[in-house]
């Protein structure tokens, strides 16, 4: 007597429907969130393994270092903001980093003038990691999620994606100087 969950439905109090995963149905809002989080999910699970498997890098790990060498040549950026970029809070992102910096990819700086602050530097062993797993990331985010997508499609769900980032009063990771 075995139900298919994915299919079961529960009387909700104004007379609706809601799923076993919390949808209303007809709510194509949440429908499209829960595609959204499904397709991210299985995305970022193909990402990890394919990055794990090759260079022994983590998803998180490989994006850490992804944004510490957007850092331009010369400039820092603090353990903060960076964990604001890798979307980690900031212990979760102290606890990453110890691991990256026993590997020998990153360091951490203190400010002598401001005791407080801390930096996050991407060393050339991290670099170099970056640099061979670079490839590969490109070749899964396209194998696995961009092939599937037309440029038109691509583009709307961008659009979508970035009203949702800026009313979160959030700037996009993907903007580039002329991005819309």
């Amino acid at each position: 007597m075995a139900e298919n969950v994915h299919k079961q439905t529960l009387a909700c109090g104004d007379g609706g429907n809601v799923t076993a995963a919390g949808r209303v149905e007809g709510d194509e809002g949440f429908a499209a969130w829960l595609d959204v989080f499904q397709a991210n999910t299985l995305v970022a699970r193909a990402l990890e393994r394919g990055l794990k498997e090759r260079f022994g890098l983590p998803l998180a790990d490989y994006e850490v270092l992804a944004r510490l060498a957007e850092v331009p040549e010369g400039e820092r950026i603090r353990m903060q903001e960076l964990a604001r970029r890798v979307l980690l809070s900031k212990s979760g992102l102290s606890q990453l980093f110890t691991r990256l910096e026993k590997r020998g990819l990153v360091e951490r700086r203190g400010d002598p003038e401001n005791l407080r602050v801390t930096y996050a530097i991407l060393t050339e062993e991290g670099s170099r990691t970056l640099e061979r797993a670079l490839p590969t990331f490109h070749e899964e985010v396209a194998e696995r999620f961009a092939r599937h997508l037309s440029e038109e499609e691509i583009r709307t769900i961008r659009r979508a994606m970035r009203k949702i980032i800026r009313a979160f009063e959030e700037e996009p990771l993907s903007d580039e100087p002329g991005d819309a």
